[in-house]
């Protein structure tokens, strides 16, 4: 419940992604050509009914995360030459910065709502031969630039495509979990895919009608533009979903084991109850014989029982919290030493074992005093 009640920082519903992979070029000539193939792409797909908007980028959040690496702070006049020259850079402190690597196009924030927070996302002005530009994370904004404004600032993130230009910050956008709900949001920065272009793309597409119409219509498009493309299709629902996958098993799985446990402790303390209940016949008709009422007897039993269940579960509180740290890498928004956690189970495991001493309990007050005596 905690997980769920996260916002993941995008939209989820309603977004197709189609993950569309080029030919691999060597040849750094050969890539612009990349770019024009995505855009001529994104703008085929935008007409087709019921999609709203289409944006692509080099990875969606959940889906296995980016590639991250660090990046610099300089000017134009302190690039160097060749990429060795920035060796020296990296051991300045105050320069370096970390954060992920995403190529991405303007509509990829439309699409997935991802809130532009100060400045802008990338326009038709950032073409290929202009100065490139970055949008940054709002972490990553509040992590390298404490107090001050980014925008404008410059950064060498050569390292993560080998193109050694500067990366002006234009704007910060909202932060996304791409590692999941239960991980914090990581420190990113978006390029711009027709001034960074690349080979392998997710294209993302928002749309109102049903999502098998509009995979349909968009295989066809990309077939037309290049029928040796494969196309692989899936809902951003479903993606999210599988994200969950893990902890959702574990909820299953732990939850399925938590119930087993305590129906074999119920079981166990009826049938220990039950068993001293039936060893201690002959007693109880005697005290009834002597003057105890059923009162007396229930709350002996029920007396004698709860003692032991109380033993037990001190025993069990101390186990658990010496067990704390094995089921820490299981929760998310709870303390391995939750009160309301151990004071809840705590509760629930006593009302049970009294349950359980109860029925054996009333039992012994229905002991007949002559038919106990006659058998002994």
């Amino acid at each position: 419940m905690k997980v769920l009640e996260v916002n993941p920082g995008f939209r989820v519903d309603k977004v197709l992604a189609m993950d569309v992979s080029l030919p691999w070029v060597e040849d750094p000539k050969a890539k612009p050509a990349q770019g024009v193939f995505f855009s001529n792409l994104i703008d085929r797909l935008k007409q087709i009914p019921g999609v709203r908007s289409v944006g692509a980028a080099s990875a969606l959040p959940m889906t296995g995360g980016l590639p991250d690496g660090m990046f610099l702070l300089m000017t134009q006049n302190e690039v160097p030459k060749t990429f060795d020259g920035f060796g020296a850079y990296f051991n300045q402190k105050e320069r370096i910065g970390n954060a992920d690597f995403c190529v991405a196009t303007d509509g990829y924030f439309q699409v997935l709502g991802i809130p532009l927070i100060r400045g802008r996302v990338f326009d038709e002005h950032d073409g290929a031969n202009s100065a490139h530009v970055a949008v940054i994370s709002e972490s990553l904004a509040e992590d390298r630039w404490p107090g001050q404004d980014p925008i404008g600032h410059t950064i060498e993130f050569g390292n993560m495509d080998g193109d050694l230009r500067l990366l002006t910050v234009v704007g910060i956008v909202g932060d996304t979990h791409e590692y999941g709900l239960d991980q914090p949001p990581r420190p990113t920065v978006y390029v711009n895919l027709i001034q960074r272009p690349r080979a392998v793309m997710t294209v993302a597409m928002l749309g109102d009608t049903d999502t098998r119409s509009i995979s349909s219509a968009a295989r066809g498009i990309l077939q037309e533009l290049d029928p040796e493309i494969p196309a692989n299709f899936k809902t951003f629902q479903q993606v999210y979903s599988a994200s969950l996958g893990s902890r959702k098993f574990n909820v299953i799985l732990i939850g399925f084991f938590g119930i087993t446990a305590l129906l074999l402790a119920t079981a166990g303390v009826f049938g220990v109850m039950a068993y001293s209940v039936s060893r201690r016949t002959r007693e109880f008709g005697v005290r009834i014989a002597l003057g105890a009422t059923s009162g007396n007897v229930l709350r002996m039993v029920l007396g004698q029982g709860m003692r032991t269940t109380l033993a037990g579960v001190a025993i069990g509180i101390a186990g658990s919290f010496a067990l704390t740290k094995t089921v820490s890498s299981l929760l998310f928004g709870v303390t391995a030493t939750d009160p309301i956690t151990f004071g809840g189970v705590t509760l629930l495991l006593i009302a049970v074992a009294l349950l359980a001493c109860y029925i054996p309990a009333r039992r012994a007050t229905k002991v007949d005093p002559m038919v106990a005596l006659r058998s002994e």
